[in-house]
């Protein structure tokens, strides 16, 4: 009998695992990862090119349109509104100047004009309000007042009525009629105490050896 020892067989035997013998062992061998994937391009080089030169076409055919349709539309468009100036009674200021030789006329006065506004005025008429006088301005009418500028009118009174001339004229007026870009006006102006003095003095210098005298009135 030999001392090796049998292995179980039969029904009831097994066989267990394997196990390497010495100097048996398999080296372990690791698989790199993956490198990790690019994200993918939107755009290649090329199409970034098509694109570009696209809307380069694109924005000169819409430069050549605009300059093309540029004279008919400025043609068609209304003009741009530019602002009003004042309307001439409010730009427009009358001082009395003292007498000033009469000539034919019974009475003459010095009428300075002021323009404060930006736009020219014209002086195209000065009236009054007695039937008994007439007003006649020397030189030529219109007169153009420059825009920060002045103009003196000589304004002669004639008593063609002593009936209808006032004994004393307590507030005298004279209608002045202006225009310039925005409106024409006739305005009213009361030239003062000293106006009004003068004034009087040669209405009875005029007509004081009448009968026919109109009571002094408030225009």
């Amino acid at each position: 009998m030999s001392g090796e020892r049998e292995l179980p067989s039969g029904p009831g035997g097994f066989l267990g695992p394997v196990e390497p013998g010495e100097g048996t062992w398999t080296p372990l061998a690791l698989r790199p990862e993956p490198p990790p994937e690019r994200p993918p391009r939107l755009l290649s080089r090329r199409h970034k090119w098509l694109l570009a030169s696209f809307l380069l076409l694109a924005a000169l055919g819409l430069t050549i349109a605009h300059a093309v349709n540029y004279p008919e539309r400025a043609a068609n468009s209304p003009p741009p509104q530019q602002q009003l100036p004042p309307f001439p009674s409010q730009s427009t200021r009358f001082e009395y100047g003292g007498p000033a030789p009469a000539f034919q006329d019974s009475f003459a006065i010095r009428l300075t004009v002021r323009n404060t506004g930006p736009a020219l005025v014209d002086v195209l008429g000065v009236s009054q309000g007695y039937p008994g006088l007439t007003v006649r301005v020397s030189g030529w009418l219109p007169q153009t007042v420059p825009s920060g500028g002045t103009i003196e009118l000589r304004v002669g009174l004639k008593v063609t009525d002593c009936s209808g001339a006032p004994a004393d004229a307590t507030l005298p007026f004279l209608d002045v009629t202006l225009r310039n870009t925005r409106a024409m006006e006739t305005v009213s102006q009361i030239l003062g105490d000293a106006y009004a003095r003068d004034l009087s003095a040669a209405l009875h210098s005029a007509c004081d050896g009448s009968d026919y005298r109109t009571p002094a009135t408030t225009p």
